[in-house]
């Protein structure tokens, strides 16, 4: 193991991602040229700001010389020679037809795929037509998905058809509780497609709870979050046989209960367990609620934890409009920070609360005690959410308080982190040590073997 994830050409390129000039017709390309942001024009004179209508947008922008019309023709010249999604790094098949999306749909046609719906279809049904080809690579996966699917129990905690957990139950004593929350960019994914990921946990003893929630636009973050909540408290007090150390098995082998995500999956995991702490502070309260899961432990896997970031990062490669994350975040900067999990929790750090019983409570304190441990681990060549996600909300967490936030990095790109789950690989090695307490190394760790399947 080494410190230093910075260890392969493509890597690199990611943690150096150069910006680009926004695409036409938004929001920030508007704002950068002078334009208000919903398209009416910016006209700057002797320090004062005065907006026009659409009917005048064909007029020209005044500023000073000239000089701020010159710098956006110079950035949008050296935009249009770069190709790739980086100068020195050639963009793969994925950013390539994202980019030519971008490039030929009108935004209108982008934003039309994005909110009616036509985005979950599509990414739902290219999962969907690649499962026979896992099928015929991997018969043992294969068996393992249909047993699994027999073994299968359905819980609803709502109304709508997405409101529902895939449980399963261990063949012996039960030793441990996984509340998985699958991904799909906020806006597509279905708990059957992360089905195999209960392999290794129901292997150990543990009962393992997969998670459906309202995708994008039949929820937006805060909906997914509230899904989360409700779904653990009908998990908690439905069945709280199956949450409690049973009394046949040691306390050295319990295992707890823990949270785990996988990409917008690990982010509003993350944001769950801070809201938690977000209502102790406005209740004044201590302590979490009784009748729903406590988590002793938090599982990020190629998470995103700062959507402003991501969003940035998102439009170079050309997919902010078509992605849900925007809508789903609520449009501006600040709604995109505070839907940022750790961004959130340092901003409850001055929120120090007096208890009705007269005791002061400091914040970070209740942090140090609340959130669950955390193990966050990402592939350095994820080019879909870049590893320094993971590395910033990392060191952010811990300057908060959190108790415990490890890092693990492998030379790996976004799926294959928890194909590796699924199937078998380092991240399987990396959790269940965690799990089980016997992973030893230090607070960052990186694999330099590349592992991808």
């Amino acid at each position: 193991m080494s410190e230093q994830p910075l260890v392969t050409p493509q890597s690199l390129a990611l943690s150096l991602s150069a910006p680009r000039f926004p695409p036409l017709n938004t929001v920030h390309r508007n704002v950068f040229k002078g334009l208000h942001p919903r398209g009416a024009e910016v006209t700057h004179h002797h320090g004062e700001e005065k907006t026009h209508d659409k009917k005048a947008l064909s007029a020209k922008v005044h500023t000073h010389h000239g000089v701020h019309e010159r710098i956006c023709k110079i950035l949008e010249n050296a935009h249009n020679k770069i190709k790739s999604v980086h100068p020195h790094l050639g963009p793969d098949s994925g950013d390539q037809f994202t980019r030519s999306l971008g490039h030929h749909l009108p935004l209108s046609i982008q934003h039309r795929m994005r909110d009616d719906g036509s985005f979950r279809t599509i990414s739902d049904r290219a999962v969907t037509l690649s499962v026979p080809t896992l099928a015929i690579v991997n018969h043992d996966a294969a068996k393992r998905f249909l047993q699994l699917t027999q073994e299968k129990s359905v819980v609803k905690y709502g109304k709508q058809k997405m409101q529902f957990v895939d449980l399963f139950l261990p063949k012996g004593s039960r030793k441990g509780f996984v509340f998985f929350v699958h991904g799909g960019a906020w806006g597509s994914g279905m708990p059957w497609m992360y089905r195999l990921c209960a392999t290794p946990f129901l292997e150990a003893g543990m009962v393992v709870a997969i998670v459906g929630y309202r995708t994008y636009p039949d929820g937006n973050v805060q909906d997914q979050v509230d899904d989360l909540e409700s779904a653990a408290k009908v998990i908690a007090t439905k069945y709280p046989h199956l949450v409690k150390r049973p009394s046949d098995v040691p306390i050295n082998e319990w295992m707890g209960l823990t949270l785990m995500g996988h990409s917008s999956g690990a982010h509003i995991s993350a944001l769950m367990a801070v809201e938690r702490i977000e209502r102790c502070i406005q209740q004044k309260r201590d302590c979490l609620e009784s009748d729903t899961l406590q988590f002793d432990n938090l599982v990020g896997l190629s998470g995103v934890y700062s959507i402003s970031h991501h969003f940035d990062f998102e439009a170079m490669r050309g997919v902010e409009q078509l992605s849900p994350m925007m809508p789903c975040c609520g449009y501006t900067r600040d709604s995109f920070d505070h839907f940022s999990p750790a961004i959130r929790l340092q901003s409850l750090l001055s929120r120090d609360f007096t208890l009705e019983c007269g005791k002061n409570v400091r914040v970070d304190e209740l942090v140090h005690r609340l959130i669950p441990d955390m193990l966050l681990i990402h592939g350095v060549e994820d080019s879909t959410v870049p590893f320094t996600s993971t590395s910033e909300a990392a060191r952010i967490f811990r300057s908060c308080g959190v108790r415990s936030c490890k890092e693990r990095y492998q030379i790996c790109g976004h799926p294959d982190v928890v194909m590796q789950l699924m199937l078998g690989g380092l991240t399987r090695k990396i959790v269940m040590d965690w799990i089980q307490n016997t992973d030893n190394l230090g607070i960052v760790t990186f694999d330099s073997n590349a592992s991808k399947l």
